[in-house]
């Protein structure tokens, strides 16, 4: 199985990223020390995760120790709600990059199609005096011609989209000069994506899959929600093969020629995962994988509902 996959753009992405949401101070660095250490090359994060200068302390320390070289590296950031004003987005990156201590980036994306109210004071959540978040309305295309200036003045190397439906892409991508190389979505067995995953292959687009293992650790998890590392048949392939069922969640994504980005921040976990790209589920495993699809969705954006860009491929 590929360790990378090569963009559009003619640069390589990392098949394995290291996901970092709601990962923060000093369990982030250590989690991220780690993982950089056994040979993670791929950091996804974002401005809204608000752990971005955490991460750079690790880069850096790492890079000036002589234990990482830059060039070797794939960070990706995303570019948050209330910043998809053209302006404001080209700004958002630039904090990126000052908390990150980087040159450039990697990999930018739109976080989200759902804006927010920017009250020009680095909200990056505002509320309503209800408790609502302010939704707003932006023109996306003069957010991807922000993006594409950026990779005009070098800033940033491959540009893409986050949480975008089919269709959502397909608009960028008809007004786009530089084609979105990226398109970085909730994927795993129990929400396959198979639909997005033929449009996005035709157009040479990578799909990032966040929540690969089905986000065991999401704070506001309900009591019923299903729970994918249980699932039997996870469970089955897994100890017929001696791995663990995160692995054989993440193995069957990679065989999709997808990239992963699982989240932890405990060792075991983060080295388990590591390990994922020198064997490979069989036909009969795959097949069984396939029918696990039941299109649910452990995030549901539920406070974008009300807004004109959420559609009903959301749910």
């Amino acid at each position: 199985m590929a360790i990378y996959l090569s963009l559009n753009t003619g640069f390589k992405i990392p098949t394995l990223g290291f996901g970092t949401y709601m990962l923060k101070g000093d369990v982030l660095k250590s989690a991220l020390d780690y993982a950089l250490f056994l040979g993670y090359r791929h950091i996804d994060t974002a401005l809204s995760y608000e752990n971005e200068a955490a991460i750079g302390e690790v880069i850096r320390d790492r890079v000036h120790a002589g234990k990482l070289c830059r060039r070797d590296l794939f960070v990706t950031s995303k570019v948050p709600p209330a910043y998809l004003a053209y302006h404001a987005a080209v700004d958002s990156a630039k904090m990126s990059l000052d908390n990150l201590h980087l040159r450039y980036l990697d990999m930018l994306l739109i976080h989200q199609p759902w804006g927010l109210v920017n009250r020009g004071d680095g909200t990056l959540r505002p509320l309503d005096d209800k408790g609502q978040r302010e939704l707003a309305i932006y023109n996306l295309n003069q957010t991807w011609q922000a993006l594409e200036f950026l990779v005009s003045q070098g800033l940033v190397n491959s540009i893409g989209l986050s949480n975008f439906t089919t269709r959502q892409i397909d608009r960028i991508w008809k007004y786009a000069a530089i084609k979105p190389s990226n398109v970085q979505l909730e994927c795993h067995s129990y929400l396959q994506q198979e639909q997005l995953e033929a449009y996005c292959s035709a157009k040479k687009i990578i799909i990032s899959a966040y929540s690969p293992v089905g986000s065991p650790g999401k704070p506001d998890r309900k009591k019923d929600e299903p729970v994918l590392l249980e699932d039997p048949v996870v469970c089955d392939i897994a100890e017929e093969l001696g791995k663990s069922p995160a692995q054989v969640l993440l193995n069957f994504l990679l065989q999709r020629n997808m990239v992963v980005i699982p989240k932890s921040s405990n060792a075991h976990h983060i080295d388990e995962n590591f390990h994922v790209h020198d064997w490979s589920l069989t036909t009969d495993h795959k097949l069984a994988m396939k029918e696990l699809d039941r299109s649910y969705r452990f995030f549901r954006f539920e406070w974008a509902t009300c807004h004109p860009e959420f559609s009903d491929e959301h749910f």
